[in-house]
Protein backbone atom coordinates (compact mmCIF):
# COMPACT_ATOMS: atom_id res chain seq x y z
CA UNK A 1 0.00 0.00 0.00
CA UNK A 2 1.03 3.58 -1.08
CA UNK A 3 2.06 6.07 1.69
CA UNK A 4 -0.49 8.31 0.60
CA UNK A 5 -3.19 5.30 0.33
CA UNK A 6 -2.34 4.37 4.22
CA UNK A 7 -2.88 8.17 5.36
CA UNK A 8 -6.78 7.89 4.15
CA UNK A 9 -7.39 4.60 5.67
CA UNK A 10 -6.22 6.19 8.90
CA UNK A 11 -8.20 9.13 8.49
CA UNK A 12 -11.53 6.80 8.06
CA UNK A 13 -10.27 5.30 11.63
CA UNK A 14 -10.61 8.71 13.27
CA UNK A 15 -14.03 9.97 11.56
CA UNK A 16 -16.45 9.79 14.32
CA UNK A 17 -19.61 9.39 12.16
CA UNK A 18 -22.17 10.23 15.22
CA UNK A 19 -20.48 13.75 15.50
CA UNK A 20 -21.10 14.22 12.07
CA UNK A 21 -24.28 13.52 12.12
CA UNK A 22 -25.00 15.52 15.16
CA UNK A 23 -23.13 18.54 13.53
CA UNK A 24 -25.04 17.76 10.05
CA UNK A 25 -28.96 18.03 12.26
CA UNK A 26 -27.46 20.82 14.37
CA UNK A 27 -26.26 23.04 11.28
CA UNK A 28 -28.78 21.68 8.36
CA UNK A 29 -31.73 24.62 8.68
CA UNK A 30 -28.77 27.17 8.64
CA UNK A 31 -28.48 26.48 5.08
CA UNK A 32 -29.99 28.88 2.27
CA UNK A 33 -28.61 28.71 -0.55
CA UNK A 34 -29.10 24.43 -1.12
CA UNK A 35 -28.43 22.12 -3.39
CA UNK A 36 -25.04 24.30 -3.77
CA UNK A 37 -22.81 24.21 -1.38
CA UNK A 38 -19.17 25.55 -0.73
CA UNK A 39 -16.31 24.31 1.05
CA UNK A 40 -16.81 26.11 4.03
CA UNK A 41 -20.18 25.50 4.50
CA UNK A 42 -19.49 21.53 4.47
CA UNK A 43 -17.24 22.38 6.96
CA UNK A 44 -19.67 23.88 9.36
CA UNK A 45 -22.06 21.02 8.17
CA UNK A 46 -20.06 18.31 8.98
CA UNK A 47 -17.41 19.13 10.74
CA UNK A 48 -13.68 18.89 10.79
CA UNK A 49 -12.90 15.25 10.30
CA UNK A 50 -15.49 15.04 7.25
CA UNK A 51 -14.40 17.87 5.53
CA UNK A 52 -10.40 16.69 5.96
CA UNK A 53 -11.40 13.32 4.62
CA UNK A 54 -13.32 14.97 1.87
CA UNK A 55 -9.99 16.93 1.15
CA UNK A 56 -7.65 13.89 0.94
CA UNK A 57 -9.75 12.08 -0.95
CA UNK A 58 -10.45 15.01 -3.57
CA UNK A 59 -6.18 15.36 -3.71
CA UNK A 60 -5.96 11.83 -4.61
CA UNK A 61 -8.39 12.25 -7.68
CA UNK A 62 -6.62 15.31 -8.75
CA UNK A 63 -3.08 13.32 -8.76
CA UNK A 64 -4.24 10.06 -10.12
CA UNK A 65 -7.35 11.80 -12.15
CA UNK A 66 -9.59 9.07 -11.10
CA UNK A 67 -12.83 10.73 -12.44
CA UNK A 68 -11.07 12.21 -15.53
CA UNK A 69 -10.39 8.66 -16.74
CA UNK A 70 -13.01 6.62 -15.90
CA UNK A 71 -15.34 5.79 -18.95
CA UNK A 72 -18.23 5.65 -17.34
CA UNK A 73 -18.67 8.59 -15.18
CA UNK A 74 -21.05 9.23 -12.17
CA UNK A 75 -22.26 12.40 -13.52
CA UNK A 76 -24.24 11.51 -16.89
CA UNK A 77 -25.45 8.34 -14.65
CA UNK A 78 -27.21 10.45 -12.12
CA UNK A 79 -28.21 12.87 -14.88
CA UNK A 80 -26.43 16.11 -14.09
CA UNK A 81 -27.57 18.42 -16.66
CA UNK A 82 -23.82 20.50 -16.03
CA UNK A 83 -21.67 17.18 -17.28
CA UNK A 84 -20.17 17.44 -20.64
CA UNK A 85 -16.85 15.28 -21.58
CA UNK A 86 -15.08 18.38 -22.67
CA UNK A 87 -15.10 20.10 -19.12
CA UNK A 88 -11.89 18.56 -17.56
CA UNK A 89 -13.38 19.51 -13.96
CA UNK A 90 -16.71 20.31 -13.03
CA UNK A 91 -17.94 23.41 -14.16
CA UNK A 92 -19.46 24.43 -10.17
CA UNK A 93 -16.60 22.18 -8.57
CA UNK A 94 -16.36 25.25 -5.35
CA UNK A 95 -20.25 25.02 -5.77
CA UNK A 96 -20.88 21.11 -6.25
CA UNK A 97 -23.52 19.44 -4.23
CA UNK A 98 -23.24 17.44 -0.65
CA UNK A 99 -23.93 13.73 -3.44
CA UNK A 100 -21.00 14.89 -5.39
CA UNK A 101 -19.03 15.89 -2.68
CA UNK A 102 -19.29 12.94 -0.64
CA UNK A 103 -19.60 10.19 -3.53
CA UNK A 104 -16.64 7.94 -4.18
CA UNK A 105 -17.56 5.07 -6.79
CA UNK A 106 -15.39 1.55 -6.36
CA UNK A 107 -12.44 2.96 -8.48
CA UNK A 108 -11.65 4.70 -5.19
CA UNK A 109 -10.91 2.27 -2.92
CA UNK A 110 -7.30 1.55 -3.49
CA UNK A 111 -7.00 5.00 -2.12
CA UNK A 112 -8.89 4.21 0.88
CA UNK A 113 -12.08 2.06 1.02
CA UNK A 114 -12.54 2.59 4.65
CA UNK A 115 -13.32 6.23 3.61
CA UNK A 116 -15.39 5.80 0.93
CA UNK A 117 -17.42 2.99 2.84
CA UNK A 118 -17.84 5.87 5.99
CA UNK A 119 -18.45 9.12 3.61
CA UNK A 120 -21.45 7.15 2.42
CA UNK A 121 -22.62 6.17 5.75
CA UNK A 122 -22.47 9.43 7.07
CA UNK A 123 -24.51 11.31 3.80
CA UNK A 124 -27.19 8.73 4.27
CA UNK A 125 -27.27 8.33 7.68
CA UNK A 126 -27.52 12.08 8.30
CA UNK A 127 -30.23 12.44 5.98
CA UNK A 128 -32.34 9.72 7.51
CA UNK A 129 -31.96 11.13 10.47
CA UNK A 130 -32.93 14.67 9.94
CA UNK A 131 -35.95 13.26 7.69
CA UNK A 132 -36.82 11.29 11.09
CA UNK A 133 -36.29 14.97 12.95
CA UNK A 134 -38.91 16.09 10.34
CA UNK A 135 -36.53 18.47 8.55
CA UNK A 136 -37.76 19.45 5.21
CA UNK A 137 -34.62 20.40 3.39
CA UNK A 138 -33.58 16.70 3.06
CA UNK A 139 -35.02 16.76 -0.08
CA UNK A 140 -32.25 19.06 -1.46
CA UNK A 141 -29.46 16.54 -1.02
CA UNK A 142 -31.07 14.42 -4.05
CA UNK A 143 -29.11 16.26 -6.49
CA UNK A 144 -27.83 15.98 -9.41
CA UNK A 145 -29.97 16.27 -11.44
CA UNK A 146 -30.18 19.55 -10.13
CA UNK A 147 -33.32 20.87 -11.84
CA UNK A 148 -35.77 19.79 -9.59
CA UNK A 149 -34.49 22.32 -6.93
CA UNK A 150 -32.78 24.73 -8.79
CA UNK A 151 -35.11 24.76 -12.09
CA UNK A 152 -33.99 28.65 -12.43
CA UNK A 153 -30.17 27.77 -12.85
CA UNK A 154 -30.38 25.05 -14.49
CA UNK A 155 -32.81 26.91 -17.09
CA UNK A 156 -29.70 29.39 -17.84
CA UNK A 157 -26.97 26.89 -17.56
CA UNK A 158 -27.95 23.71 -19.18
CA UNK A 159 -27.72 25.63 -22.78
CA UNK A 160 -23.97 26.33 -22.15
CA UNK A 161 -22.77 22.82 -20.82
CA UNK A 162 -25.08 21.17 -24.33
CA UNK A 163 -23.25 23.83 -26.27
CA UNK A 164 -20.31 22.62 -25.20
CA UNK A 165 -20.93 18.91 -25.43
CA UNK A 166 -21.90 19.91 -29.23
CA UNK A 167 -18.99 21.42 -29.85
CA UNK A 168 -20.66 25.09 -30.41
CA UNK A 169 -18.71 26.80 -26.93
CA UNK A 170 -15.45 26.64 -26.19
CA UNK A 171 -15.29 24.81 -22.26
CA UNK A 172 -13.21 27.13 -20.35
CA UNK A 173 -15.78 30.11 -22.05
CA UNK A 174 -18.75 28.42 -21.42
CA UNK A 175 -17.68 27.69 -17.46
CA UNK A 176 -16.95 30.93 -16.06
CA UNK A 177 -20.57 31.93 -17.66
CA UNK A 178 -21.77 28.86 -15.57
CA UNK A 179 -19.91 29.44 -12.49
CA UNK A 180 -21.06 33.26 -12.90
CA UNK A 181 -24.98 32.06 -12.74
CA UNK A 182 -24.19 29.83 -10.09
CA UNK A 183 -22.39 32.64 -8.25
CA UNK A 184 -25.87 34.46 -8.56
CA UNK A 185 -28.05 31.79 -7.79
CA UNK A 186 -26.59 31.56 -4.75
CA UNK A 187 -27.14 35.36 -3.76
CA UNK A 188 -30.92 34.94 -4.51
CA UNK A 189 -31.13 32.26 -2.71
CA UNK A 190 -29.92 33.74 0.44
CA UNK A 191 -31.53 37.11 0.09
CA UNK A 192 -35.04 35.09 -0.49
CA UNK A 193 -34.59 33.37 2.62
CA UNK A 194 -33.41 36.64 4.89
CA UNK A 195 -36.65 38.07 2.78
CA UNK A 196 -39.22 34.86 4.45
CA UNK A 197 -37.07 35.59 8.13
CA UNK A 198 -38.40 39.11 8.23
CA UNK A 199 -41.82 39.53 10.04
Amino acid sequence: MKLHERDISQRALIMDKKKAIASFLKHVEQLSRLPLITDAEMYQLYGEEVAAAVAEMDRVNQREQICLRCPSRCCPVCGCELYAPQFRQCPIYDFRPVLCRLHFCHRFNEAGRATVIELGDIFFESLTTAEQAGSDKVRLFESPPLATHAAGLIKVTAPLADAVRKGYLDPRQAKRQIVREAARYRTHQASTADTRKDP
